[in-house]
């Protein structure tokens, strides 16, 4: 069993069909009330008109129902599949108290119906249709209903029109996880770089001010600013091609060692960065020597290194983070190369004059 939704927009589907399920629940039993009270011929009047005021009244509380819990939750479609089933077994009833399969209530059988195929996959518009052909016929048994011409046409209008529902729902599915894809791909695009598939400039530093904000003394963020040595002798040396191989080399270091939650980013040029939440000082220095020595190490053919600058904060400070690790890689660049440089836990009124604490 799958959830009915695994992102925002299919979220927000489901919350304007909820509020489409709430307008027929009240829409319908106003219809059943006004025909009959316009005309009270039979003895289940007042019946009817109870009923109808019952489901009508007490419906738009329903759209207090917590939505979006629901239809991530893969058990969530047990509801809209149980409400559903209500309605279809209310307007049997109303149906058998109006005068069976001749009542015109029947024909909401087939609202409902076009209700499902909106929202449902194409079997679960199969089993609404079934639920609702059983019923119909069952309702023609309990009354003593003849097998007549306009039962088998009522019925066999609602086979057609289950099929007709499944088949739309279907191409509503296909469309929709089409539509899905490429705006996946769309937004991927839009955050990566082209040649390396880390985060962009743009994207990363959205995710920097992000994890910024939960940053705390228990739960310390570091970032790590990568600089590839000497990146104009490799192009000057080997080419561009050469040097977009670097490139991609060290993106692939970077890549290789994040965690979940951890983001790598290309902020232009031959510059890298790696968030690391939950990370202190120490270990993030530690990442970084791992970083330095396994580009050495992938880059040996061009003679390829990094300076890599690291910094840590305990508070909300994007802005003095990025600054801190942005000065810790200029010392290490300036203190000869290849090598990590780590600034204390920084503030941004603290950036001057960080000492560095480690070099290699």
């Amino acid at each position: 069993m799958r959830a009915l939704a695994q992102d925002e927009e299919r979220v927000a589907f489901w919350r304007r069909h909820t509020v489409g399920g709430v307008v027929l629940c009240v829409v319908l039993p106003a219809i059943v009330a006004l025909h009959t009270w316009a005309s009270p011929t039979g003895p289940n009047d007042a019946l009817v008109l109870a009923l109808a005021a019952a489901i009508a009244v007490p419906s738009p509380l329903l759209l207090l129902v917590p939505v979006e819990r629901l239809v991530r939750d893969p058990r969530g479609r047990l509801f809209f599949d149980a409400w559903e089933a209500v309605g279809i077994a209310l307007i049997i009833l109303f149906a058998v108290l109006d005068g069976g399969v001749s009542s015109p209530y029947s024909l909401f059988l087939f609202v409902l119906l076009a209700h499902a195929a909106l929202a449902y996959p194409p079997v679960g518009v199969a089993l609404a249709g079934s639920i609702i052909v059983t019923g119909y016929l069952t309702m023609a048994v309990l009354t003593g209903a003849p097998l007549t011409e306009f039962v088998l046409v009522v019925v066999l209008a609602l086979v057609v029109t289950t099929a007709t529902c499944a088949f739309a729902s279907a191409n509503h599915v296909r469309v929709y996880e089409r539509t899905a894809a490429y705006a996946h791909e769309l937004a991927t695009l839009a955050e990566r770089d082209g040649l390396t598939g880390t985060l962009n400039h743009r994207a990363f530093h959205e995710r920097l001010e992000l994890e910024a904000r939960r940053a705390t003394a228990d739960h310390p963020l570091s970032l790590l600013i990568v600089d590839i040595d000497q990146f104009k002798t490799v192009n000057d040396t080997y080419g561009h091609p050469a040097g977009d191989g670097v490139l991609t080399l060290v993106a692939g270091v970077l890549t290789g060692l994040t965690r979940p939650g951890d983001s790598a980013g290309r902020l232009g040029g031959d510059e890298f960065a790696l968030l690391l939440p939950g990370t202190g000082s120490e270990d993030a220095a530690a990442v970084a020597e791992r970083l330095r020595q396994r580009v050495r190490t992938v880059a040996s053919a061009y003679g390829a290194t990094v300076s890599v600058g690291s910094a840590t904060v305990g508070s909300p400070d994007a802005r003095g983070l990025h600054a801190a690790a942005d000065a810790a890689a200029y010392r290490a660049k300036r203190g000869g190369r290849d090598r990590v440089v780590s600034a204390t836990e920084t503030t941004a009124d603290q950036l001057t004059g960080c000492p560095a604490v480690s070099g290699s």
